[in-house]
């Protein structure tokens, strides 16, 4: 296996289907980095992208391996590289499902301890279930958001988001029905999750859909940031008398465009280096 061969042949297939590095990257999930290490022969792709890559060049896996399109007396092997990937692949993702089963299976019964755990001291110090109930709901709560993420890793995301979405009302108003001398639990907090959950699905769809270019998204992400800011202010200063706009909302402000300004430079350096 030569690298820079193998670099050189997905940079004259990449240009052929007149594609950039940050397109490649994108169709393969991986960032645009990535792509200019396989070009420069400083690195390889993993094996778990090489079916995927030879796809979407128009050549086989053994080829890529090779660094040859279409070289004499390679045909022969191509059929037996591809069936070795297809398997190590298959393996691959067999593991990490397993791994992922395992992490779960762990997660759940590590909450469900200490479920038990609150009952149990509770039982014992009152009688009857009454502060437990507090860190029970929120045990509970945690994990419909975070079992996807720790089931599915990645692929999880959208669905804790839409368990958060669907769950954070009805969460805000049994707190609120367990602190009954804390009113405004549940108004107040009612107003923060529907200020936050339209900026939260916002980063997430411009990380899945800059996914190639993650110093964009992360400076647009940070730009987000004041106006949520803003209106989580205006909220508060309605509701409890708060200043709408201080010093440490001003530094937060001068903070997230600073940090949007330097990912933004850090995309513009990519993007030149790239042309």
């Amino acid at each position: 296996m030569d690298l820079e061969k193998t670099g050189r042949l997905i940079a004259e297939l990449r240009k052929t289907r007149q594609m950039t590095q940050k397109e490649l990257a994108a169709r393969l999930h991986v960032t645009d980095k990535a792509v200019s290490k396989w070009e420069r022969g400083l690195s390889y792709p993993d094996v778990s992208l090489l079916l995927s890559l030879a796809d979407i060049l128009g050549v086989t896996p053994g080829e890529l391996l090779r660094g040859e399109a279409n070289s004499p007396g390679g045909a022969d092997t191509d059929a037996g590289v591809h069936n070795a990937l297809i398997y190590a692949d298959s393996a691959a993702k067999r593991r990490s499902r397993s791994l992922q089963a395992i992490f779960a299976a762990a997660f759940s019964l590590l909450l469900l301890i200490g479920i038990v755990v609150c009952i149990i001291c509770d039982m014992a110090l009152s009688g009857s279930l009454t502060w437990s109930l507090f860190p029970i709901s929120s045990i509970i709560f945690a994990w419909f958001v975070l079992f996807p993420v720790v089931r599915r890793g990645a692929n999880g995301v959208t669905a804790a988001l839409v368990w958060l979405s669907a769950l954070i009302l009805p969460f805000l108003y049994t707190l609120s029905r367990l602190l009954p001398g804390q009113p405004l639990v549940f108004p107040i907090g009612a107003r923060m999750a529907l200020i936050a959950l339209p900026f939260l699905w916002a980063f997430f769809a411009l990380f899945k859909r800059l996914r190639g270019r993650r110093h964009l998204a992360a400076a647009l992400t940070a730009l987000l940031v004041i106006p949520l800011s803003l209106l989580v202010n205006l909220c508060l200063s309605s509701m409890i008398g708060e200043p709408f706009f201080d010093g440490w909302d001003f530094l937060t402000c001068l903070s997230a465009a600073a940090t949007a300004w330097a990912f933004f430079s850090l995309d513009r350096t990519a993007s030149r280096r790239q042309n």
